[in-house]
């Protein structure tokens, strides 16, 4: 699997898309702005895009699903805790500080720690509530890759001061992502990418544990 990552929009949001290179099959995630950015890049590598994800329902992660969504006709998931929060600019921050209102619609929801298999490759929702209360990071257990979305960074983790967050399930939640294999790449909704091995070695939340 190919992770092509393109940050987006005005806080450079880290969305990604991920392909096999033998079928040139992949999918979509987070894709917060930038449509046609996006499109383009699809395009040109001859990707052919089978669904797009959503890790949760702020503003800057979902912003361009609805655009992208009709334009390469597949469903967006998520988890259906986020879908209150996507549909709602005061809960996915949209409707602050002068930006553009965004919402979006799920069509599928994820159900947790259900595999779901695309053919090409194999998804692990796992539920990883704090900076959101459905905030779902993606793991694809044949390739030891997570996508964090806002909960993991690269010596860091998300915010827990926005609507329906929860420093204490944060906190849960980053146990848990830090029992998966050692060597598994992350890619977090921002920054650059990490390692689970490095983050259980240098991440602040352990000084919180």
């Amino acid at each position: 699997m190919k992770v092509l990552t393109m940050p987006v929009g005005p806080v450079e949001t880290n969305c990604y898309i991920t392909f096999s290179e033998n079928c040139k099959c992949g999918i979509l995630i987070d894709p917060g702005a930038e449509p046609v950015k996006i499109l383009a890049e699809i395009a040109q590598r001859g990707i052919r895009i089978f669904a797009i994800f959503a890790t949760h329902g702020h503003f800057d992660h979902i912003g361009a699903v609805d655009r992208l969504r009709g334009a390469l006709e597949v469903p967006a998931y998520a988890s259906q805790l986020e879908a209150e929060i996507a549909g709602n600019v005061e809960l996915n921050r949209s409707g602050v500080m002068g930006r553009e209102p965004i919402t979006c619609q799920f069509d599928k929801f994820l159900l947790h720690e259900r595999m779901l298999d695309m053919g090409f490759a194999r998804i692990k929702p796992l539920l990883t509530p704090g900076h959101t209360q459905g905030h779902t990071a993606l793991y694809l257990p044949d390739h030891d890759i997570l996508f964090s979305g806002d909960c993991l960074f690269k010596e860091g983790y998300g915010r827990y001061d926005l609507p329906t967050s929860d420093f204490e399930k944060l906190k849960k939640s980053l146990i848990s992502l830090f029992e998966l294999p050692e060597h598994t790449r992350v890619f977090p909704g921002h920054g650059p990418p990490t390692t689970i091995r490095h983050e259980k070695l240098h991440n602040p939340i352990l000084k919180e544990l």
